[in-house]
């Protein structure tokens, strides 16, 4: 109890500032001039806390119409990243990325070339796509179209894994079910009929310039290429592309045909050296193919089946869709 007392007795606490200069006393005679607590706020020890970080920077505005405008045109000069330094193949990387989609029937927007074919020429049938890229536009022609089987082809390897990567990545969103509702039964064996999207679907690195030895295609399809064949191999080697196409299709056959305009050569007559020379050498244009098709090739008619003018396409974008057809007695 006396200990108490004691404690009692020393009187009123001092304030913590006072008592911290008390402490340092004997150390730092120059606290013996501190007066007021506004000195004593100016020592280190007593310092306030930082003051707390400055808050982030507003998100900037957002881009108006024009801007909007304005980088759209930069993207459609400048067109999509190639997948190497090399564009003399047209092998550009996410190309369908970049190519603009049109509000069709369904939900979700959908490439504005496909109202223009007819499924019925894909349906069960077999069938290859030329210049396939990194297939998302074969893939998209397979799961609406069913063919048997279809092969996709490329000049440029590195697309081509891409185009398989994109098919097992499809695969893993596949219903297991649906594989066994393809399975027919006839005469108590069971059999597999036509297997579904996207087990229908493979990709190959070729050059078809050089020709190739399958003839029993239905339908063979070449979207936004025969520019590039044209700038590296130049009439003759656009010419040996066609009657490949026309011997690769079964009697009755088609091929599909969607050609770039005369001005996109212009665009990308400065691609190489080479590509630079073959331009100035050539003398059938995209406005000729049809009849060159039907005169130089042999196939029985090409039709026009439409050019795509959707707003949101650009200028560059609306390319003619033909359907040569092969005769059924050829």
């Amino acid at each position: 109890a006396g200990q108490a007392q004691h404690f009692r007795s020393r009187g009123p606490r001092k304030h913590p500032a006072t008592h911290i200069a008390g402490l340092f006393h004997h150390r730092a005679p120059a606290l013996r001039t501190v007066r007021g607590p506004q000195s004593m706020e100016e020592h280190p020890l007593l310092q306030a806390a930082p003051a707390a970080a400055a808050a982030p920077a507003p998100a900037p505005a957002a881009a108006t119409d024009e801007e909007k405008r304005e980088r759209k045109k930069r993207r459609r000069e400048t067109g999509p990243r190639p997948v190497s330094s090399d564009v003399s193949l047209g092998n550009h990387q996410r190309y369908y990325g970049y190519r603009p989609r049109v509000q069709g029937a369904e939900p979700r927007r959908a490439d504005a070339r496909l109202r223009f074919l007819d499924a019925t020429w894909w349906n069960n049938k077999k069938a290859k796509d030329v210049g396939c890229n990194d297939g998302t536009f074969s893939l998209e022609i397979a799961r609406r179209f069913e063919p048997r089987i279809l092969v996709g082809v490329d000049a440029d390897a590195g697309l081509i894994r891409a185009a398989t990567a994109l098919v097992a990545r499809r695969a893993r969103e596949v219903d297991p079910d649906a594989l066994l509702a393809k399975t027919e039964v006839k005469k108590g064996v069971a059999r597999k009929g036509p297997l579904p999207f996207p087990h229908n679907c493979f990709f190959e690195n070729e050059d078809v310039t050089t020709g190739g030895g399958d003839h029993s295609f239905d339908v063979i399809s070449a979207f936004s290429v025969t520019k590039w064949i044209h700038l590296n191999h130049g009439d003759a080697g656009l010419l040996k592309f066609f009657r490949g196409v026309y011997a690769s299709l079964k009697p009755g056959g088609r091929f599909v045909l969607e050609p770039q305009q005369w001005k996109s050569y212009q665009n990308r007559r400065r691609a190489s050296e080479q590509i630079k020379a073959t331009f100035k050498s050539i003398q059938v244009k995209p406005a000729d193919f049809a009849r060159v098709l039907v005169d130089d090739v042999g196939f029985e008619s090409c039709e026009l089946l439409g050019t795509p003018d959707d707003e949101a396409l650009p200028e560059g974008f609306r390319r003619p869709i033909f359907c040569a057809v092969k005769g059924s007695g050829a």
